[in-house]
């Protein structure tokens, strides 16, 4: 059975969503980002420790997916990628994990340099 991590822009939530429907309709067990409620960068939680402990929440999640799955695929629909994106990639690396993409180009050269395939369809 195969796993994938699927990283992706919250902006990109509706097409993501129906990418990951797509591999589970294959018999591919996916971790799908968790932006189904995006959180603004600017969102504030009571207190600067309560919003800090919920962005870093789900960074060490992702991350957690990330280790588990066997292949992380970068989800980089017009060629974009963002910043956390950038990190879940710099960490699959360092783990040796394949990094498969939907096209070759993420806007920066250094991350473009990462992908091992380019994936366009389910």
């Amino acid at each position: 059975m195969k796993t994938v991590c699927i990283c992706a822009s919250k902006k990109y939530k509706k097409e993501v969503g129906q990418f990951c429907s797509e591999l589970e309709k294959l018999g591919v067990v996916v971790f799908e980002p968790n932006i189904n409620e995006p959180i603004p960068e600017d969102a504030f939680f009571n207190s600067k420790h309560v919003t800090k402990t919920i962005f870093k929440g789900l960074t060490l999640e992702h991350f957690d997916w990330v280790r588990k799955a066997d292949v992380c695929f970068i989800y980089n629909k017009d060629d974009y990628a963002g910043v956390s994106v950038s990190l879940e990639m710099g960490y699959a690396c360092a783990l040796g994990k394949p990094i498969y993409a939907l096209s070759e180009k993420t806007g920066d050269p250094c991350r473009d340099s990462l992908i091992d395939k380019v994936v366009s369809t389910p």
